[in-house]
């Protein structure tokens, strides 16, 4: 009895200590979990949440550059690097197990098959060699087989930013996708890059990025940049099976225990678009005839670079801006392009030599009274304390008066105004001038590099006299286009700028003109400096592009470059407004380092306004006065053509055609006695057995008649013919080449 008593108290107590010891378990398991849950659940949450979430860098979309035509100029594109695994690995069985040489030894394979390789190799160098033209397919041929040979290079990067189209279609060549590597180091070979949808087309105003790593640009990119780029974002992702990551849309809305962190998590805001003032139309039309003009037509180098901007009056908008520089990149031939931090008309500076003539004028104008009909001495003259004489290169005359100055651009005559009104207060006519002309930094809304212009201390004689007719002064291209803009304004001057306006969303904010002065001269003297520079074009060194549809005042200018360098030549400009009777247009031509003059500047100046003048609906039915005096009696007349081509236009016309013959081919302009022109008739034109007479007709006309004749035909330039080799009348044998040159 007394054993089981005792048995029954150690169970008891056994029992009370089993108890006890699973109270104290389950008292530590409590205060574990109220430990990790609330003393620690914070720290535990985050770790938990580290594994299982993370942040990622999320790139905003950088916005696109519109032209004002509505064209995309730049934009941002999927591009592809192709890289290949020229690595060898083991040859397995279809059950995976490695396969072995006789030897025992591991067969080793490249990734892309032997047979496959063979036979599309061609076919993916066609497809590269299409993307880059400056490789050809020998030689991606070429350098894919010798990596191949040495089978070691694991990421071989053959081409870089391919189309993304290209790449995919590279993808799918049979045999060889095991070998096109998609991620080098952890990074995909997809990327995105800014892509200029006009290739080279006003690139310096779009602008370059400096580097890559810097991720600063030049031109609009530059300038806009906080506008384009918008705010890169940094967004939450939760881990779910297989690897896969989801996109936690709205932060935190799963741990509203956590608090939102801006700095941490912020939303992906793309960037703004903007439009540029640049014109596609125009811009091409002024890069393809600056270039022409670059390059003779025998693809000589004329000049090492040039510039062509187009303005708009009234609101300052560049319309077209061409910065073409020579490549030196290419050794054999000529070739001109928009080069990086080249942006000729706002960042280079440069003597502007006649050019600066109207600036003078203008600012003595506006200074004193000055009748045009004054005579002043001209052709050559040496003033005290100068080195050497001052002389016009045009004219015969020993006076001119003010408009003839102008007129035929004589640097005495410009020299002698100024000594005359300013040789004892040269100060004066620096202060002058600075009214008039913009030497102050033009602040344009473009990236790019700074110029300091300035004026030569006029104390010397020297640079007095030089400082009259374009020397002794040094600006920018931009800076002469503004003051010629204000002239053809009637002296309000507007600050150059190339965006007009920004899209963010589905707004658009316009931005209007800046008025930089609101008048650098008179009305009477804008008039009055509208009427000599139409007199330049008219009659003067301008005359190689006078048009009787529309008139164009301007001025030619040469100033000398490099005076003693090796590489001297001249800088051959034209600047003007057009049409001259309501001007709306302002333009400046610039030609670097070459042997041209100002006149052969102005046909490039010529080739933008014919444009301009033809697209501008509300300039179609232009007439203007000055213009109609001098030809409202004449009849339209073809110094030499077919008669059916000239019968039919006349009828077109409604104009009479006189003739002594209807019969003949070919006919000929004969002028009439009286003012009225009714008397000029069309007589036949006997062609001779020997070179017949070219002039005057075009040169379609001209090659048909001479290929009836049996000859060959070589032409260069523009326009009717003006002349040809062998002359008229001179024998040449069946088969020989007639060189004809042709002019406006």
């Amino acid at each position: 009895m007394a054993n089981e008593k005792r048995k029954d108290g150690s169970a008891l107590r056994l029992a009370l200590l089993f108890f006890l010891l699973l109270f104290v378990a389950i008292v530590g398991i409590v205060g574990c979990i109220i430990k990790i849950d609330v003393v620690d659940g914070d720290m535990w949450r985050r770790k938990a949440n580290h594994c299982t979430e993370s942040y990622i860098d999320q790139p905003a979309q950088r916005g696109n550059i519109y032209s004002s035509d509505g064209n995309i100029l730049a934009s941002t594109i999927p591009v592809c690097d192709f890289v290949l695994d020229m690595g060898m690995v083991q040859k397995t069985k279809p059950n995976g197990q490695p396969l072995l040489n006789d030897k025992g030894q591991k067969i080793l394979e490249p990734l892309i098959p032997d047979s496959s390789f063979t036979k599309h190799l061609d076919s993916v160098c066609i497809i590269l060699s299409s993307c880059d033209p400056s490789r050809s397919v020998s030689d991606f041929k070429t350098a894919i087989l010798s990596e191949r040979a040495k089978g070691k290079k694991r990421c071989y990067k053959v081409a870089r930013n391919l189309p993304y189209t290209k790449w995919l279609q590279l993808t799918k060549t049979p045999g060889w996708r095991r070998g096109i590597v998609k991620t080098v180091d952890g990074e995909s070979v997809i990327h995105n890059i800014r892509s200029h949808t006009y290739g080279n087309l006003a690139e310096n105003v779009i602008g370059f990025r400096n580097s890559i790593s810097s991720g600063t640009y030049t031109g609009l990119e530059g300038n806009y940049n906080t506008d384009l780029k918008g705010q890169d974002g940094k967004l939450l992702r939760r881990r779910l099976t297989m690897g896969v990551w989801l996109p936690v849309e709205g932060g935190r809305e799963y741990h509203d225990s956590l608090t939102f962190n801006p700095e941490v998590q912020r939303p992906v805001i793309n960037g703004r678009h903007i439009i540029s003032t640049i014109d596609t139309r125009y811009q091409d039309i002024a890069e393809n005839s600056l270039r022409h003009r670059l390059v003779n037509s025998e693809g000589n180098r004329v000049g090492d670079a040039g510039c062509c901007i187009l303005m708009e009056i009234e609101t300052g908008n560049i319309l077209a801006c061409s910065n073409l520089v020579r490549d030196t990149s290419y050794k054999d031939v000529n070739v001109f392009r928009e080069m990086p931090n080249q942006n000729i008309a706002c960042s280079w500076g440069y003597h502007p030599g006649s050019t600066f003539k109207s600036v003078i004028l203008t600012a003595i104008m506006n200074d004193t009274v000055i009748d045009t009909a004054m005579r002043v001495r001209a052709r050559v003259k040496r003033y005290p304390n100068t080195p050497k004489e001052i002389k016009d290169d045009h004219g015969d005359l020993d006076t001119l008066s003010v408009k003839q100055v102008i007129e035929i651009s004589s640097n005495v005559g410009m020299c002698e105004l100024g000594w005359t009104y300013y040789r004892n207060n040269r100060e004066r006519l620096k202060k002058a001038v600075e009214r008039v002309f913009p030497y102050e930094d033009l602040n344009i809304d473009l990236q790019t590099g700074k110029v300091k212009s300035y004026i030569n201390n006029l104390a010397p004689n020297i640079n007095f006299v030089n400082y009259c007719y374009g020397y002794s002064t040094f600006v920018t291209p931009m800076q002469v286009l503004t003051f010629y803009n204000a002239l053809g304004g009637g002296g309000r001057m507007v600050r150059p700028r190339f965006c007009k306006g920004i899209i963010d969303g589905h707004d658009t904010t316009w931005f209007k003109p800046q008025v930089m002065r609101e008048s650098i001269c008179s009305p009477q003297v804008a008039a009055t400096m509208k009427d000599l520079l139409v007199n330049v074009v008219q009659n003067g060194t301008g005359n190689n592009i006078k048009n009787n549809a529309y008139g164009i005042a301007g001025k030619t200018g040469t100033a000398q470059f490099r005076v003693g360098h090796p590489e001297q030549g001249y800088i051959a400009s034209f600047a003007g407004y057009f049409p001259a009777e309501n001007p709306k247009y302002t333009c400046l031509v610039a030609i670097f380092r070459t042997s041209m003059y100002g006149r052969q500047s102005a046909e490039v100046f010529k080739d933008v306004a014919d444009c301009v003048m033809a697209m501008d609906k509300q300039l179609g039915s232009v007439k203007l006065d000055y213009l109609q005096k001098d030809n409202a009696n004449t009849i339209p007349f073809s110094p030499k053509a077919r008669q059916s081509e000239l019968l039919r236009a006349y009828n077109i016309l409604s104009i009479p055609y006189l003739s002594t013959d209807s019969s003949s081919y070919w006919t000929i302009y004969q002028q009439g006695t009286d003012s009225l022109g009714t008397r000029s008739t069309y007589i036949p034109y006997e062609v001779p057995s020997l070179v017949p007479d070219c002039s005057g007709m075009t040169i379609r006309n001209a090659i048909t008649l001479l290929k009836r004749m049996g000859y060959k035909v070589k032409f260069s330039g523009c326009g009717r013919v003006s002349s040809q080799t062998p002359k008229a009348r001179t024998s040449l044998r069946k088969g020989g080449t007639v060189v004809l040159t042709l002019d406006n």
